[in-house]
């Protein structure tokens, strides 16, 4: 598989990231950090994000380990290209992403919509996972607040948008003008809603995810942990329970569902804790 080395500016903070190019042909938009040797931490974000929904993650967790961020297909700077789409194809890209870079074995972490891909990916290529982090993860339950897509792919003005993104944060005060223009210049890239919209409609019906695969955890031979929010709005905290006793769970107390964000300082040391045992 072919491998790309080649920089460009990312669209936000200043960030340098690089593109890998899958077998098939799509680009894949990346930040590599940390120059440690250890199995590398590899990150992805949930529905409408990107890599930058990291940033408060990667950096600190690079002192320690090599940690790569990815925009899924359809997402950021990566190729509008959704594949076979749902949350297999995307699952699929993830894997192949890690083919194009040359990481066999990785610790995984994922968020919202992108923790049921890297379940996914778990559950298709096992040896890959050495260990799975679920921060406030899809593919835990069928139950979805699946408005907040409907209201965030219409908003068309900062007002409108904010009003969107607010139901995702505990603090509200997070839900900044800055925020708000940085998310609404994305949406108005060429193609972005209509490929959101299409990716949606693979992974959503009103109000449930389409795809639940809780039942298929005690599969895994690696370690699991799931992290979520007691006051998620998006995706219930009553997926987290009743989990097979094999997956750790660690319930805050008071936290919305952007944990990467809000919860920052507790999502890393967890992340720490079970890249050490596995």
């Amino acid at each position: 598989m072919s491998r790309s080395g080649s920089f460009h500016p990312a669209t936000a903070g200043g960030v340098r990231t690089q593109l890998a190019t899958l077998a098939d042909g799509r680009a894949i938009r990346y930040r590599r950090m940390g120059d440690g040797q250890g199995t590398p931490i590899v990150m992805v974000h949930g529905f409408g994000g990107e890599l930058l929904t990291w940033a408060a993650n990667q950096v600190p967790l690079s002192a320690r380990h090599p940690v790569l961020a990815l925009d899924l297909p359809g997402h950021g700077g990566s190729s509008q290209d959704l594949g076979a789409g749902g949350v297999p194809g995307l699952a699929d890209a993830l894997l192949a992403f890690l083919d194009a870079v040359g990481i066999g074995r990785a610790h995984l972490v994922g968020h919202s919509l992108g923790g049921a891909v890297v379940l996914q990916a778990a559950l298709s290529r096992p040896g890959t996972t050495v260990s799975l982090t679920l921060v406030a993860s899809g593919g835990l339950g069928e139950e979805a607040d699946t408005g907040f897509i409907d209201r965030l792919l219409a908003a068309d003005d900062p007002a409108a948008l904010a009003a969107a993104l607010r139901p995702l944060y505990a603090d509200p005060g997070l839900v900044t003008p800055a925020l708000g223009e940085l998310v609404l210049m994305a949406l108005r890239g060429p193609g972005v809603r209509q490929t959101l919209r299409r990716l949606a409609d693979q992974c959503f019906s009103p109000g449930r995810q389409r795809l639940v695969l809780r039942d298929r955890l005690a599969e895994l031979a690696a370690p699991v942990q799931v992290l979520w929010g007691t006051a998620d709005a998006i995706l219930p905290v009553a997926h987290a329970r009743g989990l097979p006793p094999v997956v750790v769970v660690h319930l805050l107390p008071g936290q919305g569902h952007m944990l990467p964000i809000e919860a920052a300082t507790e999502v890393n040391s967890r992340i720490e804790e079970i890249v050490a045992t596995g």
